[in-house]
């Protein structure tokens, strides 16, 4: 096979206009706009409005491009579109040679006859995503609902694109993946799959071939499959017959290298390499997989509580500590390799080992799979239905199943993905009556027939749930399968509400933080716009009433601020102590609850949202809380029934030995009742650690902490609680004492050491990555933090800064 790339330099313009302009492929619409200076950034300001022409028109692309002689020699020619946003008619030297309207999945077309040696022509008519889905939407029965804009559900485009409450209405169209022709004789290779058939001492394994031939001939399959080393290799000989072919290849792997999530083992992965030869030896086509070798089950039983909701990997209980992602750019072909590895590394480093691909977004790009495989990340996949009714008529199911067929195809011989599922949040919207009185559920006989049907024939090594959430008559139910909490948020109650929620698994939960100070300099386009209710601050908060909220929030906690860089801080701390109160909870509550997915980890453009990394992929405070809060051996305070209890929690599979200190402290360091005993914690479990009925508390003045050691006096984690809220303590005026220590190359140590209690500490240092930050230091107590940064030691002394809550003064020792 040879492939010939067509990306890169094309030409563009509107339907109706004369000229044309620059364009790139991969690309779209508004990026080449932009490019030209035809339309202002609609990230900036309220320039969202200025460009929502664009959706409303069609566009015309082309390349001109050169075919030799040799290249047409080839007995079949594919033109292929990896992916097209959305519809489009795509003609070849002035004929056309199909059509386009799913961009979910590739599109191929043989051109054979419509090549020419030398220069030839390829357009690509892009039709506007409005009018076709509103000419659907008229054409349809009955009217189904899509939140604001209903037309959305009748085209298999990105959902989110048309708005979201964290989102623009940013309508793209556009050649949004790559474009090749591809030349081929006599037989390829058209899917290639490594299921495990049964896992024990030895791994039984398929290799699945999707074969097809243009006629009946002898071929050859070779192949090598390595574990940094090879492991097996064979040469095989089939006489096949024209057509569609599937092979399947039974082999054993003695004494396998398993793969787990992170923190629970090795993220061991396979290469196949596989070729395709003729009867001659010449190579027809080759491909290259990786895949792991792990079993995977979603245990659900019934128990005095209602029924359990737990993932096992290779028969191991897992807790699922994680976030929802969403499209990290709202012009997709803009997010780069480093940006999914920037914002990956940075969850496994905050001790996610789940990220739950959201349906209202897309299907994610091969390296996104790619590096949760290698950074033992799991993905809960959703198939891409969300919020909204859909049709149901026979033309609409078979587009679903056609989708639903090629990604299962594209992705299953990734092993981080562990579960499909079928839409987020319909079942429930559904059962809520979110659209009205239904006599009929629309889109259930996508989620309940023919998904399932696709996933059962094509994949049956990862389980099928039909939506988020889902599980009994109440799909939000807490006793049966996976919840989403948003009484919190939504529903106006205040964080400490999740100490109510004892659901099975939470798949959605979040509370909103404007993003730092310099993404939001980014997006105004004013000084006067920087406050907390400006026209623009607003504007770039889509969630309805969400400053009021925000200001609710601070209102229950803290006191009341009209500066702006106190709002930020406050509300972001406010962020960062809702998900620690979620998080710990319910992992005080493992394996009755098994998982809690944070709403949600990234941002499609700079906004105020739920996310713990903003657009511009600086960590909100909320991150290091997160980060603490996702610790792999924790100390947990909580109360209940009158009490406060410590639980004591391990995600290890090693049983846990070591020393828990408590006492109650004034915020001045008069400490009573400190004890230190001796405990262990047992491998992947959460225990009850203690007890306490604290009486004759001053609430105002007296905070209670707990921390944990390992048996070489190592500090494994502190906690602490608070008997009345922020804004009604008696805190006094903190000094911090620092010095900072070289360690290594660019790599530093923190001490620091308060006379009062100190709370959320935040370190600023351009360029620096902080191991923690926005911390609690306990009274006369010390306190370091690691930290790598691009100084000399004078150099980031000068530059370092330190802030806190109370804390008014800060010097070297």
């Amino acid at each position: 096979m040879e492939i010939l790339r067509l990306d890169g330099e094309w030409e563009f313009k509107g339907i109706k206009d004369k000229r044309w302009y620059k364009a790139k492929v991969p690309g779209c619409v508004h990026l080449d706009l932009m490019e030209n200076n035809i339309i202002p950034d609609p990230f900036i300001g309220k320039n969202e409005l200025e460009v929502q022409w664009v959706e409303k028109e069609d566009w015309l692309y082309r390349k001109k491009f050169e075919i030799k002689k040799d290249f047409l020699n080839y007995s079949s020619i594919y033109l292929e579109f990896e992916g097209i946003d959305t519809f489009s008619e795509i003609y070849l030297n002035g004929k056309k040679v199909g059509e386009t309207d799913n961009m979910f999945i590739s599109w191929e077309f043989n051109v054979k006859d419509f090549l020419v040696e030398g220069e030839n022509i390829l357009e690509v008519k892009l039709l506007s995503p409005i009018k076709v889905l509103e000419e659907r939407a008229d054409k349809y029965p009955f009217k189904l609902h899509g939140g604001d804009y209903s037309p959305r559900v009748f085209g298999r485009k990105a959902q989110y694109s048309f708005g979201w409450d964290w989102g623009p209405r940013l309508a793209t169209s556009g050649i949004w993946k790559s474009v090749k022709l591809k030349g081929w004789n006599k037989a390829r290779l058209l899917d290639v799959w490594v299921p495990v058939r049964n896992l024990g001492e030895n791994a039984q394994i398929n290799i699945e071939l999707d074969i097809e031939l243009q006629e009946s001939i002898p071929v050859g399959i070779a192949f090598r499959i390595s574990h940094k080393k090879p492991v097996l290799e064979q040469r095989l000989r089939f006489t096949l017959p024209e057509g569609r072919i599937f092979l399947k290849i039974p082999l054993t792997i003695k004494n396998p290298k398993l793969w787990f999530p992170q923190g629970y083992g090795e993220q061991n992965l396979y290469t196949l390499q596989l070729v395709l030869l003729d009867e001659n030896g010449e190579v027809l086509d080759k491909v290259e997989e990786r895949f792991g070798i792990r079993k995977v089950e979603l245990f659900t039983q019934e128990d005095a509580k209602g029924e359990s909701f737990i993932f096992k990997i290779n028969n191991i209980p897992i807790f699922a500590k994680g976030a929802n992602w969403i499209p990290a750019d709202s012009f997709l072909p803009r997010i780069k390799e480093e940006d999914y590895r920037v914002l990956l590394t940075r969850a496994k480093e905050a001790g996610l080992n789940m990220l739950r691909v959201w349906g209202g977004g897309i299907y994610e790009n091969d390296i996104f799979y790619d590096l949760c495989d290698e950074l033992g990340i799991m993905v809960w996949q959703d198939f891409m239905f969300a919020c909204a009714e859909y049709p149901d008529d026979e033309e609409f199911l078979s587009e679903v199943q056609k989708e639903a067929e090629f990604v299962i195809k594209r992705l299953r011989n990734h092993p981080s993905i562990v579960l499909w599922c079928g839409n987020n949040e319909n079942h429930w919207g559904y059962y809520a009556k979110w659209w009205g009185e239904r006599e009929k559920f629309w889109g259930e006989e996508i989620y309940n027939r023919v998904l399932p049907d696709v996933c059962a024939r094509l994949d049956l090594t990862r389980p099928y749930w039909p939506s988020s959430p889902y599980g009994g008559k109440d799909p939000n139910s807490q006793e049966i399968g996976d919840r989403h909490n948003w009484e919190i948020w939504h529903g106006w109650v205040d964080f400490n509400g999740y100490l109510r929620d004892n659901g099975r698994f939470i798949s959605e939960f979040g509370m909103q933080a404007p993003p730092v100070a310099e993404t939001i300099k980014k997006f105004i386009t004013s000084e006067k716009e920087y406050y907390p209710q400006s026209v623009e601050m607003e504007f770039h908060n889509k969630a309805r009433e969400g400053t009021e909220r925000i200001i609710r929030y601070i209102a229950g906690h803290f006191k009341i601020t009209e500066d702006m860089d106190e709002y930020i801080y406050l509300s972001q701390v406010i962020q960062g102590l809702a998900l620690k109160t979620g998080i710990e909870h319910w992992r005080n509550n493992k394996f009755h609850t098994s998982g809690s997915l944070i709403w949600q980890w990234n941002d499609c453009w700079p906004v105020v949202s739920w996310s713990i990394i903003d657009y511009y992929k600086n960590l909100k405070p909320s991150y290091y809380f997160v980060k603490r809060a996702f610790r792999n051996i924790k100390v947990n305070i909580e109360p209940r029934n009158g009490k406060l209890l410590v639980f004591g929690v391990n995600d290890t599979l090693e049983k846990f030995y070591g020393k828990m200190e408590y006492a109650i402290s004034t915020f001045r360091g008069k400490r009573r009742g400190k004890r230190e005993v001796e405990i262990e914690i047992p491998e992947n479990s959460s225990v009850v650690l203690g007890e306490f009925k604290l009486e004759d508390i001053d609430k105002y003045k007296e905070f209670f902490y707990v921390k944990l050691y390992n048996e070489k006096g190592e500090l494994m984690d502190q906690n602490e609680y608070f008997f009345a809220p922020f804004k009604h303590l008696d805190l006094p005026d903190a000094v911090v004492v620092y010095n900072v220590e070289e360690i290594g190359e660019n790599s530093y140590l923190l001490n620091m050491e308060s006379d009062f209690l100190s709370l959320w500490v935040a370190l600023k240092l351009e360029n620096a990555e902080w191991e923690d930050n926005f911390v609690n230091i306990y009274p006369k107590t010390k306190y370091s933090i690691k930290f790598k940064a691009p100084y000399s030691l004078k150099e980031l002394e000068d530059k370092l800064e330190i802030e806190g809550y109370n804390l008014k003064k800060v010097r070297k020792s």
